[in-house]
């Protein structure tokens, strides 16, 4: 079970072409996982699947007011009382949008603490101010246990929303028919992938 063998049983010239565009490497991070893997540890398919699952596809279903971005057009105009406005993020990404860089990994504890006071300069620039149990959070590196990651991640992912949505990150998605029809993009992202370059 390898990335290449699916790549060659569809067709595909390669395990990069089971990627969207948005999940190549780019010349500021490595590739992220293709959006439907869900082997190892590696992959984001699981939470994908999640997020159509419990929240997308019963929201659509529903006739909710549910707009996803960017298909739906630029994050400040899908923005409205009674609506929800649904974009992606990708925490790799965000850190390095946030402009930090985790001192070892970040399914440890210690680099989750040693990233702190930067984590903390990143809210002051975007003038977020913790709640008191955020902070506490932050002081025990996202506690121990293996969900402290996706705790992390989690922040990761709403400085990255406010980042755009107080204008300190572009709401840029390429002009691409296929990335703004099908693909999707990255809120916040502007590297295009290093074989586009």
């Amino acid at each position: 079970m390898t990335r290449a063998s699916h790549a060659a049983a569809l067709g595909l010239s390669c395990a990069a072409d089971l990627s969207r565009w948005c999940d190549r490497a780019t010349a500021a991070r490595p590739a992220g996982a293709p959006v439907f893997w869900t082997l190892g540890a590696n992959q984001s398919g699981k939470a994908a699947i999640a997020a159509w699952r419990d929240w997308l596809a019963p929201s659509l279903a529903a006739g909710a007011p549910v707009s996803l971005w960017p298909f739906a057009g630029p994050i400040h105009t899908l923005l409205a009382p009674g609506r929800v406005a649904m974009a992606e993020v990708y925490p790799a990404e965000a850190l390095r949008q946030l402009g930090l860089r985790m001192p070892g990994s970040k399914r440890a504890q210690a680099p989750r603490l040693a990233l702190a006071d930067a984590l903390h300069a990143a809210m002051a620039r975007l003038s977020v101010r913790p709640s008191r149990a955020l902070s506490a959070m932050i002081a025990d590196g996202f506690g121990a246990d293996a969900a402290g990651e996706d705790r992390l991640d989690s922040v990761l992912g709403l400085l990255n929303l406010v980042a755009v949505l107080e204008g300190a990150r572009p709401d840029h998605v390429p002009d691409d028919p296929w990335v703004r029809r099908w693909e999707g993009w990255v809120l916040g992202q502007t590297d295009l992938p290093r074989e586009s370059a």
